[in-house]
């Protein structure tokens, strides 16, 4: 009797299978969240500006480069593709060759403008997941979205969220903190992970941190984390 329990046991625990998960490139993250980001997912990225969280984006894009993994930066009124290519050739950690087949960068502000709503928004975004048939995506930065949407919005990012799962992508999605919370309330609804990026002062200097507040399948350590931001891109230094 013991012995068929204890196979029972045996039996539950070898079910269990651990979650894919893909490295983000950034030093230290990976080793305190299990391995890397779980696969697919949604991850918001939450900062003010200079907190670093283009440069975490860019990396994790590199990162996925450099293990022949297909990216797209999507634009939302961001600027042009060819200013952020120039910005990401400054890291160390960026390739040339990444930018001529594997990382695309799409501005989707022309398309906004012309789109009558969230499902043409929506089908313009799937439409370039099926083209390139990436494994990592940004979205840079939706909130500008809710302007246009309105009362569609949440619906927009519930469905976005969605065709991401079904792509078993892992999507970084940039937002910018409100006056109450350190991120935007209606991209946490549907992220996975939750990693605010913040600058404070400190004896007269700027420093900056990261703090991982959510992450699905994985235990993480709590509390702002130290982070450096060079040419060769974000690290971050658990314990400082």
């Amino acid at each position: 009797m013991m012995w068929g329990m204890q196979n029972c046991r045996d039996s539950r625990r070898s079910s269990k299978t651990a979650l894919d998960r893909i490295p983000t490139g950034i030093h230290g993250l990976d080793d305190m969240i299990g391995g890397g980001l779980p696969a697919p997912s949604v991850i918001l990225v939450s900062g003010g500006l200079g907190t670093g969280r283009t440069t975490f984006c860019t990396q994790f894009l590199c990162k996925g480069a450099s293990q022949r993994e297909r990216g797209i930066y999507f634009m939302v009124f961001k600027g042009t593709p060819q200013w952020a290519i120039r910005f990401a050739r400054t890291y160390e950690f960026a390739e040339e060759s990444y930018f001529a087949s594997l990382i695309r960068y799409l501005d989707l502000g022309d398309a906004l403008n012309e789109a009558g709503g969230a499902s043409e928004i929506l089908g313009l975004i799937r439409s370039e997941l099926a083209i390139f048939r990436p494994r990592r995506i940004v979205i840079d930065t939706p909130a500008v979205l809710e302007e246009i949407l309105k009362d569609e919005y949440r619906r927009f990012l519930l469905n976005l969220a969605k065709v991401i799962k079904e792509q078993n992508i892992v999507a970084l999605i940039i937002g910018e903190p409100s006056l109450s919370m350190p991120y935007p309330a209606d991209i946490a609804y549907i992220a996975d992970g939750i990693i605010v990026l913040r600058n404070s002062e400190a004896n007269l200097s700027q420093r900056r941190s990261l703090e991982v507040l959510k992450m699905s399948g994985a235990s993480h350590a709590s509390g702002r984390i130290c982070v450096d931001i060079s040419s060769q891109g974000l690290a971050i230094y658990p314990g400082l």
